[in-house]
């Protein structure tokens, strides 16, 4: 009997499940929340998660994302730069936007950050 009325409550709700959970927190400029309890994620196996200055972006489930290890050129800084934030915010390069890629910060946590040069600057190969 009370399995029952737990389906009926759950679909007169409409409850629905997203697998997964979020990836680190999102290390992009986004601070207005584009979605939310009032705005769910238009694609059903998305989650809402937050960004690094409080707000909130539809992305794909850690369990449900395509790992590619993506590897983008440079290399991590020498001497890491930054803030000295404690949280790691990303596993690989292909959690970094654009050409940030995923290296050790000031702290030792795992950050997007702009990398150096893969040939120091004035180097000729010819």
């Amino acid at each position: 009997m009370s399995y029952s009325v737990l389906f009926i409550v759950l679909s007169l709700v409409g409850y629905s499940f997203s697998a997964g959970s979020c990836p680190p927190t999102l290390p992009v400029d986004l601070c207005d929340a584009s979605c939310g309890p009032e705005a769910p994620c238009a694609n059903e196996k998305q989650l809402c998660c937050p960004t690094a200055c409080g707000g909130a972006m539809c992305v794909d489930a850690m369990t449900e994302r395509h790992f590619v290890n993506l590897v983008k050129p440079g290399l991590c800084p020498e001497y890491p730069r930054g803030p000295w934030v404690c949280t790691h915010t990303c596993t690989s390069d292909s959690d970094c936007p654009r050409a940030l890629k995923c290296c050790p910060n000031r702290c030792g946590a795992q950050a997007c950050q702009k990398p150096d040069p893969e040939q120091p600057a004035g180097e000729n190969t010819a």
